[in-house]
Protein backbone atom coordinates (compact mmCIF):
# COMPACT_ATOMS: atom_id res chain seq x y z
CA UNK A 1 0.00 0.00 0.00
CA UNK A 2 1.54 3.33 -1.00
CA UNK A 3 2.46 5.85 1.64
CA UNK A 4 0.40 8.98 2.15
CA UNK A 5 1.68 12.28 0.83
CA UNK A 6 4.74 13.27 2.85
CA UNK A 7 8.12 14.91 2.51
CA UNK A 8 10.00 11.77 1.54
CA UNK A 9 12.09 12.20 -1.60
CA UNK A 10 11.25 10.02 -4.57
CA UNK A 11 14.56 8.14 -4.28
CA UNK A 12 13.15 6.36 -1.22
CA UNK A 13 10.55 3.64 -1.75
CA UNK A 14 7.71 2.58 0.52
CA UNK A 15 9.90 -0.07 2.14
CA UNK A 16 12.94 2.19 2.38
CA UNK A 17 14.60 0.79 -0.73
CA UNK A 18 16.55 2.85 -3.26
CA UNK A 19 14.35 4.08 -6.12
CA UNK A 20 16.20 4.78 -9.35
CA UNK A 21 15.71 8.24 -10.85
CA UNK A 22 15.25 8.95 -14.54
CA UNK A 23 15.34 12.77 -14.66
CA UNK A 24 14.24 14.40 -17.89
CA UNK A 25 16.84 16.70 -19.41
CA UNK A 26 15.46 20.15 -20.10
CA UNK A 27 16.86 22.99 -22.19
CA UNK A 28 16.49 26.56 -21.01
CA UNK A 29 18.43 29.77 -20.41
CA UNK A 30 19.67 28.82 -16.96
CA UNK A 31 20.54 25.22 -17.80
CA UNK A 32 22.41 26.39 -20.90
CA UNK A 33 24.34 28.96 -18.88
CA UNK A 34 25.09 26.40 -16.17
CA UNK A 35 26.27 23.89 -18.79
CA UNK A 36 28.57 26.50 -20.36
CA UNK A 37 30.07 27.23 -16.94
CA UNK A 38 30.47 23.49 -16.36
CA UNK A 39 32.42 22.99 -19.59
CA UNK A 40 34.72 25.91 -18.72
CA UNK A 41 35.40 24.39 -15.30
CA UNK A 42 35.97 20.93 -16.78
CA UNK A 43 38.40 22.37 -19.32
CA UNK A 44 40.37 24.23 -16.65
CA UNK A 45 40.45 21.14 -14.43
CA UNK A 46 41.60 18.78 -17.18
CA UNK A 47 44.24 20.98 -18.85
CA UNK A 48 45.95 22.41 -15.75
CA UNK A 49 48.55 19.62 -15.29
CA UNK A 50 49.16 19.20 -19.02
CA UNK A 51 50.05 22.74 -20.11
CA UNK A 52 53.08 24.82 -19.14
CA UNK A 53 53.05 28.33 -17.69
CA UNK A 54 56.47 29.97 -17.31
CA UNK A 55 58.24 26.67 -17.81
CA UNK A 56 56.25 24.59 -15.31
CA UNK A 57 52.88 22.81 -15.34
CA UNK A 58 50.04 25.24 -14.73
CA UNK A 59 49.19 23.28 -11.57
CA UNK A 60 51.44 20.72 -9.94
CA UNK A 61 51.70 19.65 -6.29
CA UNK A 62 55.34 18.51 -6.36
CA UNK A 63 55.43 16.89 -2.92
CA UNK A 64 58.87 15.17 -3.21
CA UNK A 65 60.51 18.51 -4.02
CA UNK A 66 58.09 20.43 -1.76
CA UNK A 67 56.91 22.83 -4.40
CA UNK A 68 53.49 23.97 -5.66
CA UNK A 69 53.07 25.45 -9.11
CA UNK A 70 49.92 27.49 -9.62
CA UNK A 71 49.43 29.19 -13.00
CA UNK A 72 52.87 30.80 -13.07
CA UNK A 73 53.27 31.21 -9.31
CA UNK A 74 55.80 28.90 -7.62
CA UNK A 75 55.41 28.30 -3.90
CA UNK A 76 58.05 26.53 -1.81
CA UNK A 77 57.76 24.66 1.46
CA UNK A 78 58.91 27.81 3.23
CA UNK A 79 55.88 29.61 1.77
CA UNK A 80 53.51 27.63 3.99
CA UNK A 81 52.24 30.92 5.43
CA UNK A 82 50.30 31.37 2.20
CA UNK A 83 48.09 28.47 3.30
CA UNK A 84 46.57 30.90 5.79
CA UNK A 85 45.24 32.94 2.89
CA UNK A 86 44.08 29.79 1.08
CA UNK A 87 42.09 28.45 4.02
CA UNK A 88 40.77 31.89 4.92
CA UNK A 89 39.63 32.51 1.36
CA UNK A 90 37.98 29.09 1.23
CA UNK A 91 36.06 29.58 4.48
CA UNK A 92 34.95 33.15 3.86
CA UNK A 93 34.21 32.33 0.22
CA UNK A 94 31.73 29.68 1.39
CA UNK A 95 30.22 32.10 3.90
CA UNK A 96 29.93 34.95 1.39
CA UNK A 97 28.56 33.13 -1.64
CA UNK A 98 26.17 30.98 0.39
CA UNK A 99 24.78 33.96 2.31
CA UNK A 100 24.38 35.89 -0.94
CA UNK A 101 23.53 33.27 -3.58
CA UNK A 102 22.50 30.22 -1.56
CA UNK A 103 23.69 26.88 -2.92
CA UNK A 104 25.28 28.31 -6.04
CA UNK A 105 28.30 26.06 -5.46
CA UNK A 106 26.17 22.90 -5.55
CA UNK A 107 24.31 23.78 -8.72
CA UNK A 108 27.01 25.53 -10.72
CA UNK A 109 30.49 24.48 -9.60
CA UNK A 110 30.47 21.27 -7.55
CA UNK A 111 32.37 18.54 -9.46
CA UNK A 112 29.58 16.08 -8.67
CA UNK A 113 26.95 18.22 -10.39
CA UNK A 114 29.28 19.41 -13.14
CA UNK A 115 30.31 15.95 -14.32
CA UNK A 116 27.04 14.15 -13.62
CA UNK A 117 24.75 16.64 -15.32
CA UNK A 118 27.02 17.86 -18.12
CA UNK A 119 28.89 14.67 -19.05
CA UNK A 120 27.45 11.46 -17.57
CA UNK A 121 23.73 11.98 -18.15
CA UNK A 122 24.22 13.20 -21.75
CA UNK A 123 26.27 10.05 -22.46
CA UNK A 124 23.57 7.92 -20.90
CA UNK A 125 20.84 9.60 -22.92
CA UNK A 126 22.86 9.25 -26.13
CA UNK A 127 23.25 5.48 -25.62
CA UNK A 128 20.02 4.46 -23.87
CA UNK A 129 17.57 7.16 -24.96
CA UNK A 130 15.07 9.31 -23.11
CA UNK A 131 14.03 8.61 -19.47
CA UNK A 132 11.05 6.49 -20.46
CA UNK A 133 13.27 4.41 -22.76
CA UNK A 134 15.91 3.97 -20.06
CA UNK A 135 13.32 2.93 -17.50
CA UNK A 136 11.85 0.42 -19.93
CA UNK A 137 15.33 -0.91 -20.76
CA UNK A 138 16.22 -1.43 -17.10
CA UNK A 139 12.98 -3.32 -16.48
CA UNK A 140 13.37 -5.49 -19.59
CA UNK A 141 14.97 -8.96 -19.50
CA UNK A 142 18.61 -9.27 -20.46
CA UNK A 143 19.05 -9.54 -24.20
CA UNK A 144 21.98 -9.06 -26.54
CA UNK A 145 20.80 -5.51 -27.27
CA UNK A 146 20.53 -4.63 -23.58
CA UNK A 147 23.94 -6.13 -22.82
CA UNK A 148 25.48 -4.17 -25.69
CA UNK A 149 24.02 -0.86 -24.50
CA UNK A 150 25.01 -1.45 -20.89
CA UNK A 151 28.55 -2.46 -21.81
CA UNK A 152 28.87 0.54 -24.12
CA UNK A 153 27.56 2.92 -21.47
CA UNK A 154 29.78 1.66 -18.67
CA UNK A 155 32.77 1.61 -21.00
CA UNK A 156 32.13 5.29 -21.69
CA UNK A 157 31.82 5.91 -17.94
CA UNK A 158 35.13 4.09 -17.43
CA UNK A 159 36.84 6.29 -20.02
CA UNK A 160 35.55 9.44 -18.31
CA UNK A 161 36.48 8.14 -14.85
CA UNK A 162 39.93 7.13 -16.06
CA UNK A 163 40.52 10.51 -17.67
CA UNK A 164 39.57 12.35 -14.47
CA UNK A 165 41.68 10.00 -12.32
CA UNK A 166 44.65 10.34 -14.69
CA UNK A 167 44.46 14.12 -14.54
CA UNK A 168 44.04 14.09 -10.76
CA UNK A 169 47.12 11.89 -10.42
CA UNK A 170 49.04 14.18 -12.78
CA UNK A 171 48.48 17.04 -10.34
CA UNK A 172 50.84 15.20 -7.97
CA UNK A 173 53.06 13.00 -10.15
CA UNK A 174 53.37 15.41 -13.05
CA UNK A 175 53.05 14.47 -16.71
CA UNK A 176 56.15 12.32 -16.86
CA UNK A 177 55.25 10.54 -13.65
CA UNK A 178 51.79 9.65 -14.91
CA UNK A 179 53.13 8.28 -18.19
CA UNK A 180 55.75 6.25 -16.33
CA UNK A 181 53.14 4.90 -13.91
CA UNK A 182 50.83 3.85 -16.73
CA UNK A 183 53.68 2.17 -18.63
CA UNK A 184 55.01 0.52 -15.46
CA UNK A 185 52.51 0.60 -12.55
CA UNK A 186 55.21 -0.46 -10.07
CA UNK A 187 57.39 2.56 -10.88
CA UNK A 188 55.02 4.80 -8.89
CA UNK A 189 53.05 2.48 -6.58
CA UNK A 190 51.39 5.30 -4.61
CA UNK A 191 50.31 7.14 -7.75
CA UNK A 192 49.08 3.91 -9.33
CA UNK A 193 47.06 3.09 -6.20
CA UNK A 194 45.50 6.56 -6.18
CA UNK A 195 44.64 6.27 -9.88
CA UNK A 196 42.96 2.87 -9.46
CA UNK A 197 41.12 3.89 -6.29
CA UNK A 198 39.83 7.14 -7.78
CA UNK A 199 38.73 5.45 -10.99
CA UNK A 200 36.81 2.88 -8.94
CA UNK A 201 35.17 5.55 -6.76
CA UNK A 202 34.12 7.58 -9.81
CA UNK A 203 32.72 4.50 -11.53
CA UNK A 204 30.71 3.71 -8.39
CA UNK A 205 29.45 7.28 -8.22
CA UNK A 206 28.61 7.71 -11.91
CA UNK A 207 27.23 4.23 -12.35
CA UNK A 208 25.18 3.79 -9.21
CA UNK A 209 25.46 6.22 -6.28
CA UNK A 210 24.76 9.43 -8.22
CA UNK A 211 22.29 11.75 -6.45
CA UNK A 212 22.85 9.87 -3.18
CA UNK A 213 26.16 11.74 -2.96
CA UNK A 214 24.21 14.99 -2.54
CA UNK A 215 21.38 13.55 -0.47
CA UNK A 216 23.28 11.19 1.84
CA UNK A 217 27.04 11.76 1.76
CA UNK A 218 27.66 15.49 1.25
CA UNK A 219 27.45 17.55 4.47
CA UNK A 220 27.03 20.90 2.73
CA UNK A 221 23.25 20.64 2.43
CA UNK A 222 23.08 20.29 6.20
CA UNK A 223 25.14 23.45 6.67
CA UNK A 224 22.87 25.64 4.57
CA UNK A 225 20.41 26.29 7.40
CA UNK A 226 23.28 27.93 9.30
CA UNK A 227 24.93 29.72 6.38
CA UNK A 228 21.75 31.00 4.71
CA UNK A 229 19.10 33.39 6.00
CA UNK A 230 15.69 34.56 4.82
CA UNK A 231 17.30 37.00 2.37
CA UNK A 232 19.66 34.51 0.69
CA UNK A 233 18.89 33.82 -2.95
CA UNK A 234 17.55 30.36 -3.68
CA UNK A 235 15.31 28.62 -6.17
CA UNK A 236 11.78 28.56 -4.80
CA UNK A 237 8.17 28.02 -5.85
CA UNK A 238 5.80 31.00 -5.51
CA UNK A 239 2.91 29.29 -3.72
CA UNK A 240 0.97 32.54 -3.48
CA UNK A 241 0.82 32.74 -7.25
CA UNK A 242 0.62 29.05 -8.04
CA UNK A 243 -1.98 27.79 -5.55
CA UNK A 244 -4.54 26.38 -5.69
CA UNK A 245 -3.44 24.15 -8.54
CA UNK A 246 -5.85 23.45 -11.34
CA UNK A 247 -6.39 23.06 -15.04
CA UNK A 248 -5.50 25.95 -17.36
CA UNK A 249 -9.22 26.52 -18.02
CA UNK A 250 -10.00 26.86 -14.30
CA UNK A 251 -10.32 30.58 -13.62
CA UNK A 252 -10.24 30.09 -9.86
CA UNK A 253 -6.98 28.14 -9.92
CA UNK A 254 -3.47 29.52 -9.60
CA UNK A 255 -0.82 29.44 -12.29
CA UNK A 256 0.42 25.94 -11.37
CA UNK A 257 -1.40 23.35 -13.49
CA UNK A 258 0.18 20.45 -11.59
CA UNK A 259 1.97 19.16 -14.69
CA UNK A 260 4.78 17.86 -12.44
CA UNK A 261 7.43 18.76 -15.01
CA UNK A 262 9.41 20.43 -12.23
CA UNK A 263 9.47 17.04 -10.48
CA UNK A 264 10.43 14.86 -13.44
CA UNK A 265 13.43 17.05 -14.31
CA UNK A 266 14.82 17.18 -10.76
CA UNK A 267 18.11 15.22 -10.49
CA UNK A 268 17.58 14.61 -6.76
CA UNK A 269 13.91 13.65 -7.01
CA UNK A 270 12.30 16.40 -4.94
CA UNK A 271 9.13 18.42 -5.47
CA UNK A 272 10.19 22.07 -5.29
CA UNK A 273 6.57 23.01 -4.59
CA UNK A 274 6.92 21.60 -1.07
CA UNK A 275 9.29 24.43 -0.18
CA UNK A 276 13.04 24.79 0.24
CA UNK A 277 14.57 21.39 0.96
CA UNK A 278 18.00 20.12 1.94
CA UNK A 279 18.08 17.87 -1.14
CA UNK A 280 17.71 20.78 -3.58
CA UNK A 281 21.07 21.59 -5.23
CA UNK A 282 19.81 24.69 -7.10
CA UNK A 283 20.58 23.16 -10.50
CA UNK A 284 17.88 25.39 -12.17
CA UNK A 285 16.30 22.46 -14.06
CA UNK A 286 12.89 23.00 -12.41
CA UNK A 287 13.11 26.73 -13.11
CA UNK A 288 13.60 26.26 -16.85
CA UNK A 289 11.00 23.47 -16.96
CA UNK A 290 8.36 25.66 -15.33
CA UNK A 291 9.22 28.64 -17.53
CA UNK A 292 8.70 26.46 -20.62
CA UNK A 293 5.20 25.56 -19.41
CA UNK A 294 4.39 29.20 -18.60
CA UNK A 295 5.51 30.16 -22.12
CA UNK A 296 3.14 27.59 -23.64
CA UNK A 297 0.26 28.89 -21.52
CA UNK A 298 1.05 32.52 -22.27
CA UNK A 299 1.62 33.28 -18.61
CA UNK A 300 4.38 35.24 -16.92
CA UNK A 301 7.58 33.38 -16.18
CA UNK A 302 8.90 33.06 -12.67
CA UNK A 303 6.44 30.76 -10.91
CA UNK A 304 9.64 28.98 -9.91
CA UNK A 305 12.52 31.46 -9.78
CA UNK A 306 15.59 32.73 -8.03
CA UNK A 307 14.27 34.63 -5.03
CA UNK A 308 14.39 34.70 -1.24
CA UNK A 309 12.00 33.65 1.50
CA UNK A 310 11.40 37.27 2.48
CA UNK A 311 10.72 38.25 -1.14
CA UNK A 312 8.19 35.41 -1.48
CA UNK A 313 6.35 36.85 1.51
CA UNK A 314 6.13 40.27 -0.14
CA UNK A 315 9.12 41.93 1.47
CA UNK A 316 11.86 43.74 -0.43
CA UNK A 317 14.67 41.61 -1.83
CA UNK A 318 17.79 42.56 0.15
CA UNK A 319 21.04 41.30 -1.33
CA UNK A 320 23.44 43.60 0.53
CA UNK A 321 23.06 42.89 4.24
CA UNK A 322 25.44 43.33 7.20
CA UNK A 323 26.58 39.69 7.17
CA UNK A 324 27.10 39.70 3.40
CA UNK A 325 29.06 42.95 3.58
CA UNK A 326 31.17 41.60 6.46
CA UNK A 327 31.94 38.35 4.63
CA UNK A 328 32.67 40.26 1.43
CA UNK A 329 35.06 42.66 3.16
CA UNK A 330 36.85 39.73 4.80
CA UNK A 331 37.16 38.01 1.42
CA UNK A 332 38.52 41.19 -0.20
CA UNK A 333 40.97 41.66 2.65
CA UNK A 334 42.25 38.11 2.21
CA UNK A 335 42.60 38.58 -1.54
CA UNK A 336 44.45 41.89 -1.08
CA UNK A 337 46.66 40.36 1.62
CA UNK A 338 47.55 37.40 -0.57
CA UNK A 339 48.26 39.58 -3.60
CA UNK A 340 50.39 41.94 -1.52
CA UNK A 341 52.31 39.08 0.10
CA UNK A 342 53.04 37.44 -3.26
CA UNK A 343 54.01 40.75 -4.88
CA UNK A 344 56.31 41.82 -2.06
CA UNK A 345 57.96 38.49 -1.33
CA UNK A 346 61.68 38.30 -1.94
CA UNK A 347 62.63 36.70 -5.26
CA UNK A 348 65.36 34.75 -3.49
CA UNK A 349 65.39 33.04 -0.11
CA UNK A 350 68.70 32.44 1.69
CA UNK A 351 69.49 30.11 4.58
CA UNK A 352 72.84 29.08 6.04
CA UNK A 353 72.75 25.89 8.11
CA UNK A 354 75.36 23.74 9.77
CA UNK A 355 76.33 20.41 8.26
CA UNK A 356 75.26 17.39 10.26
CA UNK A 357 77.90 16.10 12.74
CA UNK A 358 80.35 18.80 11.70
CA UNK A 359 80.63 21.44 14.50
CA UNK A 360 84.07 22.86 13.75
CA UNK A 361 87.64 21.97 12.76
CA UNK A 362 90.85 23.54 14.11
CA UNK A 363 93.23 24.03 11.20
CA UNK A 364 97.04 23.53 11.54
CA UNK A 365 97.61 27.29 11.57
CA UNK A 366 95.25 27.71 14.54
CA UNK A 367 92.32 29.09 12.62
CA UNK A 368 88.86 27.54 13.10
CA UNK A 369 86.72 26.27 10.29
CA UNK A 370 82.94 25.70 10.33
CA UNK A 371 81.36 23.53 7.65
CA UNK A 372 78.02 24.96 6.52
CA UNK A 373 75.43 24.52 3.78
CA UNK A 374 74.25 27.55 1.81
CA UNK A 375 70.66 27.02 0.72
CA UNK A 376 69.38 29.35 -2.02
CA UNK A 377 65.78 29.25 -3.27
CA UNK A 378 65.32 30.94 -6.63
CA UNK A 379 61.65 31.91 -6.81
CA UNK A 380 61.96 33.73 -10.13
CA UNK A 381 61.56 32.60 -13.72
CA UNK A 382 65.21 33.05 -14.75
CA UNK A 383 68.51 31.43 -13.66
CA UNK A 384 70.64 33.42 -11.21
CA UNK A 385 74.34 33.34 -10.38
CA UNK A 386 75.31 34.15 -6.78
CA UNK A 387 78.42 35.28 -4.96
CA UNK A 388 79.29 35.22 -1.25
CA UNK A 389 81.27 37.86 0.65
CA UNK A 390 82.13 38.12 4.36
CA UNK A 391 80.91 41.26 6.12
CA UNK A 392 81.97 40.29 9.65
CA UNK A 393 84.46 39.33 11.08
CA UNK A 394 86.82 41.56 9.07
CA UNK A 395 89.38 38.82 8.41
CA UNK A 396 86.92 35.97 8.00
CA UNK A 397 86.77 33.84 4.91
CA UNK A 398 83.91 32.10 3.11
CA UNK A 399 85.03 29.42 0.64
CA UNK A 400 82.88 27.11 -1.46
CA UNK A 401 84.30 24.19 -3.46
CA UNK A 402 81.62 24.93 -6.05
CA UNK A 403 83.16 27.35 -8.52
CA UNK A 404 79.92 28.95 -9.75
CA UNK A 405 76.82 29.21 -7.58
CA UNK A 406 74.07 29.00 -10.18
CA UNK A 407 70.44 28.27 -9.25
CA UNK A 408 67.92 27.52 -11.98
CA UNK A 409 64.44 29.13 -11.94
CA UNK A 410 62.07 27.61 -9.43
CA UNK A 411 64.85 25.48 -7.97
CA UNK A 412 66.63 25.23 -4.64
CA UNK A 413 70.42 25.17 -4.71
CA UNK A 414 72.42 23.65 -1.84
CA UNK A 415 76.14 24.47 -1.77
CA UNK A 416 78.83 23.47 0.75
CA UNK A 417 80.38 26.51 2.41
CA UNK A 418 83.48 26.71 4.63
CA UNK A 419 83.62 29.60 7.11
CA UNK A 420 87.11 30.34 8.50
CA UNK A 421 88.23 32.89 11.10
CA UNK A 422 91.68 33.48 12.55
CA UNK A 423 90.58 34.73 15.95
CA UNK A 424 88.00 32.27 17.27
CA UNK A 425 87.88 33.87 20.74
CA UNK A 426 86.92 37.32 19.52
CA UNK A 427 83.89 38.98 21.05
CA UNK A 428 81.76 38.29 17.98
CA UNK A 429 80.59 34.67 17.60
CA UNK A 430 78.53 35.31 14.47
CA UNK A 431 79.51 35.24 10.84
CA UNK A 432 77.73 37.81 8.69
CA UNK A 433 77.64 37.04 4.99
CA UNK A 434 76.46 39.12 2.06
CA UNK A 435 74.80 37.13 -0.72
CA UNK A 436 74.46 38.86 -4.10
CA UNK A 437 73.32 37.75 -7.55
CA UNK A 438 73.62 39.02 -11.10
CA UNK A 439 70.10 40.55 -11.03
CA UNK A 440 70.66 43.11 -8.30
CA UNK A 441 69.55 41.01 -5.34
CA UNK A 442 71.61 41.42 -2.15
CA UNK A 443 70.99 40.20 1.37
CA UNK A 444 73.04 39.91 4.56
CA UNK A 445 72.69 36.68 6.54
CA UNK A 446 74.05 35.96 9.98
CA UNK A 447 74.96 32.53 11.28
CA UNK A 448 76.48 31.36 14.61
CA UNK A 449 80.13 30.36 14.52
CA UNK A 450 81.44 27.53 16.70
CA UNK A 451 85.01 27.66 18.04
CA UNK A 452 87.20 26.65 21.04
CA UNK A 453 88.33 28.49 24.12
CA UNK A 454 91.98 28.43 25.18
CA UNK A 455 91.36 25.70 27.79
CA UNK A 456 90.01 23.44 25.05
CA UNK A 457 86.35 23.76 25.92
CA UNK A 458 83.80 24.37 23.19
CA UNK A 459 82.53 27.91 22.87
CA UNK A 460 80.07 29.70 20.71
Amino acid sequence: MPLAENDTVSTLGDRGQRMWLYPLRVAGRFVKARTAVAYVLITLLLIAPWIDVLGHPAMHFDIPHRRFYFWGLTLFATDANYLMFLFGGFIFGIFFFTALLGRVWCGWACPQTVFLESVIRPIEQLIEGQPSQRKKLDAAPWTAGKVFKKVLKFTAFLVVSGAIATTFTAYFLGRDGVFEAQADPFSHPVGTTIFIAMTAVLMFDFGWFREQTCIVACPYGRFQSVLMDADSLTIAYDAGRGEPRGKPSDKDAGDCIDCKKCVVVCPTGIDIRKGIQMECVNCTACLDACDSIMDKLGRERGLIRYTSLNALEGRKLRLLRPRVIAYGLALVAIAVGFTTAVTMREPVEIAVTRMTNAPFVVLPDGRVQNMMTLRISNKTAEPRTFSVAVVDPPRGEAISPVETLVVQPGQVGKFPLLLIRDNPNAASSTFTLKIEDDHGFAQEVGTPFLSTEPDGKDAT
